[in-house]
């Protein structure tokens, strides 16, 4: 929510949004968004928060600041100087849950801000490669606050920036304490009502909304509750995946949402928008941030939201992380890569084939320097540190209410039964339908046959970019390695190397328009 930079030699006056000094900041703008500055003798400071139901937002003084800081309860960011004839200090405290991050580089006295990663990245003139970041988000994607730009971090929430010119610190914040409980068996009803006032603060009249609705449990309760809180104010959009024996059955469990919303639906067909492997200017977070190989599909539904005047796109980002199931699989797939039947030992000893000893052992090495990501997991928190920037360039406010905090503490004293494979959220779905239950023994849809079936078809391109790759140029790929007889079939389900190719392409793309 915050862009601009800071020189160390002008910082004690306040920025503005010109361009023409070294010394700027400025927030989105956006109807969801309020932005406050203050000025004081020795002092200045810039608030950016969400706007919600129930905060004043009168800020006359840095106190004043602080003050709605500690009680505020959404996405709020407060840079703050302190300065004196001896020099200065800079805080910038981040709350809430993280939905629109800051990403943050030192350039010598200089210091850049910019909610956007790939806008910060294209005005560092020389970027670092994180290598061992690289090599891990090949083999699997990489939960982490660190990006692939050694000196590009992310400022995670609930979290302390300081700066003194030349010494850069983030710390984590203590957080408030959580009190809320489940003190009934019916965890349902309370993830309901703890929604529903999650939304009710966010619905203003002027806001129009876009729910991203897949049919699965996350997305539908989140569509049934925030069309209560909006009061029709919207329409729904999805991508029909197009593959697999769970299609027909996700259709039917999204029709049923949407009669009973009854908005206007969009949907579109995966198999119209596969990847063609193109390198994409588009592509902005690329393998790093879980995007997907499907970037023209979402580029399309969101085109759709515009066309109708949505500003607010909302959708069941989190989900996985109140409901952790309390088996685990031995094998989890990521269900953005091509599933093949190839055993996945052998699709190891191909990554050792194909990795450089350096690169094999940064894969192997202990991945260090992450902050404790709270209630929420990683994966929750990069899946929409991924999304909103993308959402916030098109115009939109993300709006994810299963990826709230408090929710997620509360979920932890529920009963075990409840939390398991999200009994309590399919109960809410349920009870929002009437005591419709549409999921009975749910299977979750994926795209696996999607990525497969579009890297088959464009097997020869991706065997000659990867034959001749940057990834070879910086040390991570063996160069020969990736060549037309040896990877063999790719029709063939068992081949070791299909999963593998398309996630070395991904990351190929990055590098090729990051570098």
């Amino acid at each position: 929510m915050l862009r601009g930079t800071l020189s160390a030699r002008t910082i004690r006056e306040l920025p503005t949004s010109s361009l023409q000094t070294s010394c700027y900041i400025e927030p989105i703008e956006h109807c969801s968004v309020v932005y406050r500055t203050i000025r004081e003798p020795s002092a200045w400071a810039i608030v950016v928060a969400e706007k919600i139901s129930g905060h004043r937002y009168e800020i006359g003084q840095v106190s004043d600041a602080y003050k709605l800081f500690e009680e505020f309860d959404g996405e709020i960011f407060l840079l703050e100087v302190q300065h004196n004839e001896h020099g200065f200090n800079l805080r910038l405290l981040s709350n809430g849950n993280g939905v629109a991050p800051v990403y943050f580089y030192q350039n010598g006295d200089l210091i850049s801000f910019d909610w956007d990663s790939y806008r910060l990245a294209q005005t560092v003139g020389h970027k670092s490669l994180d290598f061992q970041f690289l090599c891990r988000a090949i083999v699997d994607p990489v939960y982490t606050y660190r990006t692939p730009f050694s000196n590009i971090q992310s400022l995670p929430p609930r979290t302390e920036l300081l700066w003194d010119g030349s010494r850069l610190a983030v710390s984590q914040l203590e957080g408030e304490e959580l009190n809320i409980e489940i003190d009934r068996e019916d965890a349902g009803s309370f993830i309901i009502d703890h929604v529903a006032a999650y939304l009710s603060k966010r619905a203003s009249p002027e806001h129009k909304l876009a729910v991203e609705l897949s049919g699965g449990i996350d997305s539908s309760f989140v569509a049934l509750a925030a069309f209560r809180a909006w009061q029709g104010r919207g329409i729904t959009l999805g991508i029909d995946i197009g593959f697999g024996p769970e299609r027909g059955s996700q259709l039917h469990r999204r029709n049923k949402v949407v009669k009973a919303v009854g908005c206007q639906d969009f949907l579109i067909d995966i198999r119209e928008y596969l990847p063609t492997f193109e390198l994409s200017k588009h592509d902005l977070e690329s393998r790093y941030l879980l995007a997907e190989e499907y970037e023209s599909a979402f580029a399309r539904i969101w085109q759709i939201a515009q066309e109708r005047g949505c500003n607010v796109i909302t959708g069941g980002y989190g989900g996985d992380e109140l409901f952790p199931a309390l088996t685990t699989d031995e094998v989890r797939q990521d269900k953005l890569r091509g599933v093949t039947e190839a055993d996945l030992s052998r699709i190891e000893s191909v990554y050792e084939e194909l990795f450089t000893p350096k690169a094999w052992q940064a894969l192997n090495d202990g991945f260090i320097g992450e902050l404790d990501a709270g209630y929420l997991g990683k994966s929750a928190r990069l899946a929409v540190m991924k999304r909103a920037p993308l959402l916030l360039s098109r115009g939109f406010w993300p709006v994810f209410p299963l990826f709230d905090e408090k929710l997620a503490a509360a979920l932890l004293t529920a009963t075990a039964d409840e939390r398991h494979e999200k009994s309590a959220l399919q109960q809410a779905v349920k009870a929002l339908l009437g005591d419709n239950d549409i999921f009975g023994l749910y299977e979750k849809e994926t795209l696996e046959g999607a990525s497969d079936h579009s890297l088959r078809a464009n097997a020869d391109e991706v065997v000659r970019l990867l034959a001749n790759s940057r990834l070879i140029d910086v040390g991570i790929l063996r160069g020969g390695a990736i060549r037309k007889d040896s990877i063999g079939d790719l029709s063939d389900k068992g081949n070791p190397y299909s999963p593998v190719l398309s996630v070395l392409y991904a990351t190929e793309k990055f590098i090729r328009w990051n570098l």
